[in-house]
Formats: C-alpha cells, sequence, structure tokens
C-alpha cells in the first residue's frame, strides 16, 4: 500500500519553497493553465513530516488516498465500497426536511447527526444521468448505495446475501423512478476497528448524546477477525459512526463475492473499493 496525497493550491500565494519541495519529490502536477493547481505525491517515510510541516505552514489540507498493490487487492476477503458518482439531493431537502421523512428520526441527536432509522423509501427530482455508471450515492447520504436496473439484474442472479432492494420515489408524484434502486442493507457489523492510530484522526464524542464517532484518516481500515467470521451476508455496515459536524456515516463493506461480482462484470466504474486488513 502507498499513500498518496492530492494538494491543491492556488500558484499565487503558495511559497517557492514548497513548489520547490513538491518538485523535488517527484509530485506530478496537473496541466491546468488556470491558477489552482492540483499536485499528486506519494508519500514516503523519510520525508512525510516535512510535507506536514509544508502543509500547515501554507495552510493547506491534503486529500489522502491509498493505492493498493494488485496482490493486496487479490489477497483481501472484505473491501469498503463508495460512489465517486454523487447525483442530486434526498428530497425535500429545505429545512433538511428528508430526515423526519425518509427516517424515523425519534432519536435522532441535532448535536452530532446520530440516531435515524430509515423507515420510507429516499425521494428525490428526476432520474438519474447513468452514462457508463452504474452506482451512486446521494448528496448528505454517505452510507447509502444507489444502482441501476443493469446492477440490479446481476446481483439477483449472483446469489448475493445481505440486502434488500427499495425503490426510489419522484418528491412531487410519489412514484417509484425508473431505473434507480436502493441497496438497503440489513446487518450491522459488530464493533472491530483496531490500530486506530493509523485510522483515525480524530475521536469526537457528542457531548448531547454521547455518540463516538471519528474522522477517517485515508490510511485504511483494520479489524478484527472474529468479526466478520461467520456472517451470511456480502454487504454489511460498520458499527463504527464517522463523520464531523451533522455527518455521521457507517462504512459499507462488500465481501470478495460480491467484489468479484462487480468488477469481473464492469461494474465498477467510479466506484472506490478499499481492501481491508483482518487480524
Amino acid at each position: 500500500m502507498k499513500i498518496r496525497h492530492r494538494i491543491v493550491f492556488n500558484r499565487k500565494t503558495i511559497s517557492i519553497e514548497f513548489v520547490n519541495f513538491l518538485e523535488e519529490k517527484k509530485a506530478k502536477f496537473s496541466n491546468d493553465d488556470s491558477d489552482l493547481i492540483v499536485a499528486y505525491l506519494f508519500e514516503e517515510e523519510n520525508w512525510k513530516n516535512d510535507l506536514y510541516q509544508f502543509l500547515q505552514k501554507e495552510g493547506i489540507t491534503s486529500i489522502i488516498e491509498c493505492i493498493y498493490s494488485k496482490a493486496e487487492i487479490e489477497k483481501a476477503t472484505w473491501f469498503s465500497i463508495r460512489s465517486k458518482f454523487r447525483w442530486e439531493y434526498p428530497q425535500p431537502k429545505d429545512y433538511f426536511s428528508y430526515r423526519h421523512i425518509t427516517y424515523d428520526s425519534t432519536s435522532y441527536c441535532d448535536s452530532c447527526g446520530y440516531g435515524l432509522k430509515q423507515k420510507e423509501e429516499f425521494r428525490i427530482n428526476k432520474s438519474p444521468k447513468w452514462g457508463k455508471r452504474n452506482f451512486l450515492m446521494l448528496n448528505w447520504v454517505h452510507d447509502e448505495l444507489f444502482i441501476n436496473n443493469k446492477v440490479r439484474s446481476i446481483m439477483d442472479k449472483g446469489d448475493i446475501k445481505g440486502y434488500k432492494l427499495h425503490s426510489v420515489l419522484n418528491v412531487k408524484t410519489n412514484k417509484p423512478i425508473d431505473d434507480i434502486n436502493q441497496i438497503y442493507i440489513e446487518e450491522v457489523l459488530q464493533p472491530g476497528l483496531i490500530n486506530k492510530e493509523q485510522s483515525i484522526k480524530e475521536v469526537l464524542t457528542c457531548r448531547k448524546c454521547g455518540t463516538v464517532k471519528y474522522i477517517y484518516t485515508g490510511r485504511g481500515f483494520t479489524y478484527k477477525k472474529d468479526v466478520f467470521e461467520g456472517l451470511n451476508t456480502d454487504i454489511v455496515k460498520s458499527a463504527e459512526m464517522f463523520g464531523d459536524g451533522l455527518m455521521c456515516s457507517s462504512i459499507i463493506f462488500i465481501s470478495r463475492n460480491l467484489y468479484n461480482l462487480l468488477t469481473s462484470n464492469s461494474l465498477d466504474k467510479d466506484l472506490v473499493f478499499e481492501p481491508i486488513t483482518i487480524v
């Protein structure tokens, strides 16, 4: 596994010392002619502290991404999954009313966002423009996956366990929208996150309800082996919650079985898979 930083900065305000540092460490720069520059840099242990000192001095944050080898991918039995394709917002979005319509908000904490339990179908304004993509996530909703009918058919035939399909409704007509389905995940994994110094940047404890949430470093997850043993499912959510402010989301995990089904059928465009280390 290698750690890659995505660093965005303005060429007019960045110091020449930092630019020289990035060039010395063989960063790859975007070819954009605008003032906004994107640099991709693979982290190395012997100078990573220098990088963080520069980022702090320049007032910049980097987005971290794990790049896994083919061997690491082939060895993994479970993966986290998310979609880079974001579509629409859950409706009605005014005053975040969807929280009280789509979800049972009886136990909702308005300080940290914990406690929502889905009770109805999601509602959106219009059908997705899928293009070559097959999965999406709604803005503001970070732990639900939505699929088109092509994926639905393949998953139905693939003997995938642990989910139900929910329709997605048009908010104006309250009728199902064609070619979009929610994968409703039925199970939650037992708590098992370890090596938190690797995975967790910050621990947040809600002063109002006591819920613990984590801020992810982007450096991979390690879980205890026994929480995955005996699972009769191919898709499951983490018990641990993640997010800042009112964002309060679990991580979605899929089995090797489901991973193979998606990749072998070329359904993985704009999906991000991350192998889970299990010990």
